[in-house]
């Protein structure tokens, strides 16, 4: 038999009305959200990073699949005796100059750079003596190109314009009103 009357009721003390509780849990939450936010930061600029580097990537294959396409269809048209006795653009190289008046980030720098060498890919392959006569033509269209990328549109200046089994093209880079 139970005697209510004696029956003893336990409670659980409340941790809440303890400072040195308060303050444990307070620092332990504030601890959790800065650790978390710390996180995200880390984890965004990660996978900017590695969104920045397969478009580079992404980029370069298709730089050389054209390049290697055009060397092809090339190769199939040309005798191997017409090869050896003239000397054939080999290869493109487009840089820009430092300018800190216009600062672009890497991914803007690779784009412009992928849309030029798009534009001078028709040289790939092609007799000096034909690509020297066109000289003039190639870089008046450079220069009167405009490239848009994010609605902001970027014109280029001409150089340098080098001419030998490799074409270095050396550019600058200003906006276009």
């Amino acid at each position: 038999m139970v005697n209510t009357g004696t029956l003893i009721l336990m409670r659980v003390p409340p941790i809440y009305s303890r400072k040195g509780w308060q303050r444990f849990l307070a620092g332990f939450s504030v601890g959790i959200i800065f650790g978390w936010l710390f996180f995200l930061m880390l984890f965004g600029i990660m996978y900017e990073k590695q969104i920045t580097s397969i478009k580079e990537q992404k980029i370069e294959i298709y730089d050389l699949k054209t390049q290697n396409q055009t060397l092809l269809d090339d190769m199939k048209s040309y005798d191997n005796k017409d090869i050896e006795k003239t000397l054939l653009v080999k290869k493109i190289q487009v840089t820009f100059e430092k300018d800190e008046d216009l600062p672009l980030n890497s991914l803007t720098r690779h784009e412009l750079k992928k849309d030029i060498q798009t534009e001078l890919n028709d040289l790939l392959n092609k007799d000096l003596g034909s690509v020297a006569r066109t000289r003039s033509f190639v870089i008046k269209s450079l220069e009167n190109k405009t490239l848009t990328i994010d609605n902001i549109k970027y014109g280029f200046e001409v150089k340098e314009f080098i001419l030998w089994t490799k074409v270095e093209v050396v550019l600058t880079i200003h906006l276009v009103q």
